[in-house]
């Protein structure tokens, strides 16, 4: 090889390192630029993480607002109950016997009584015992027993 360099003129050895110089810089500058778009790829991902994370939370923060302590009295618990489902149920009584809560309730179907029972089983945060349900011609009673 170095027999090769020493018969080639000054011109030709020049052309040769400045060929290499720049293969060289091309290769740098390739792997530099694949490196700063990686890192704006994954500040983007953690971008769309952080607010994804920030809307996970503030939902939970906002679900956790919306349920009701364990020692509220009946009248608080109606109200919550009115305010989360004003036009969806109808005949809503709350009795309080022997330690135990329940809450009945109108609705116009079947499903509707289901959806309606999860949602305040999980808004009350109690412990629920039995859940009855029963349709007549026209709707749906629902009966829900919490400890």
């Amino acid at each position: 090889m170095n027999s090769f360099l020493d018969n080639l003129n000054t011109r030709e050895k020049n052309l040769i390192f400045v060929a290499l110089f720049l293969v060289i810089i091309a290769v740098l500058f390739i792997s530099i630029r694949s490196t700063v778009e990686n890192l704006n790829f994954s500040s983007k991902q953690l971008e769309k993480a952080k607010s994804d994370y920030e809307y996970v939370v503030a939902k939970a923060e906002l679900l956790s607002n919306a349920t009701i302590s364990k020692p509220s009295n009946i009248e608080e618990i109606e109200l919550f109950i009115d305010n989360l489902f004003p036009e969806s149920i109808s005949d809503l009584v709350i009795v309080e016997k022997d330690s135990s809560l329940i809450v009945s309730f109108k609705t116009n179907n079947l499903k509707e009584s289901i959806s309606i029972s999860d949602e305040i089983a999980f808004k009350l945060g109690r412990e629920l015992n039995n859940i009855s349900y029963s349709k007549n011609e026209q709707d749906s009673i629902t009966k829900l027993v919490f400890n």
